[in-house]
Formats: structure tokens, sequence, C-alpha cells
């Protein structure tokens, strides 16, 4: 299955969710529904991130030519991969996303970071 294909059957099921919660709470307030529908959509909001990041030419970047590379952000040299690591980062609604991305490492500064993208 394809991500999109995915992300639409993930949409669909959170749609029968708050439908189905919904039907078991007649009397929820705005507020109750506006909340029910942002978890709902917050779960297919951080699987659609975790699969655009991974997709990123940037997700294992060592077989990109060096001026292709991202930069050092203190001297602006290309980093090298220093290989993939997982790590794991929070949306801003609560969600975990663990990301596997290379790490960059500056020679001349001597830091690792993980680039953005």
């Amino acid at each position: 299955m394809n991500k999109e294909d995915k992300w639409a059957e993930s949409f669909r099921q959170a749609s029968d969710e708050v439908s189905q919660w919904r039907k078991k709470q007649p009397k929820a307030t705005f507020s109750n529904i506006e909340n029910q529908v942002d978890e709902n959509l917050a779960r297919i909001r951080a699987d659609m991130i975790q699969d655009l990041v991974a997709a990123s030419e940037l997700a294992d970047f060592k077989r990109l030519p060096a001026k292709e590379r991202p930069k050092c952000p203190v001297c602006g040299k290309p980093l090298a991969s220093n290989g993939q690591q997982k790590r794991q980062l929070v949306t801003s609604h609560e969600q975990v996303v663990e990301l596997a991305r290379s790490k960059g490492y500056c020679a001349h500064c001597r830091v690792s970071y993980f680039p953005p993208g």
C-alpha cells in the first residue's frame, strides 16, 4: 500500500471513530467535539509527517555528493554522514514521531547535527 492510500485509510478509520464517538455523546459540546476531532487527526498528522520525513533525500544523505549535502550551520562546510540514528520528536499535537535519519558530522567544527528537512 502506498503512503497516500495508507493516509486515506487512516482518515476513514478516524472518521468512523469520531462518528461512533458522537453517537455515544449526543450532548457533547462544541469544545468536546473539537477535541475529539483534533485527537483523531493528530494521529494521522503524525503518520504523514513521519512518512514525508522518511522520504526526504536527507534521511540518508551519505550517497549525496558533498555539494548537495547539508551544510554545517557554524562554518558552512558540507556535513559527513555519521550513520543512521533514530530519534523521537513530539509534534505540536503531542504525538511522538520516530525518525531514522543521517546524523551529520562537521570535521572542521567537530560537532554533530541532525539537519532539518
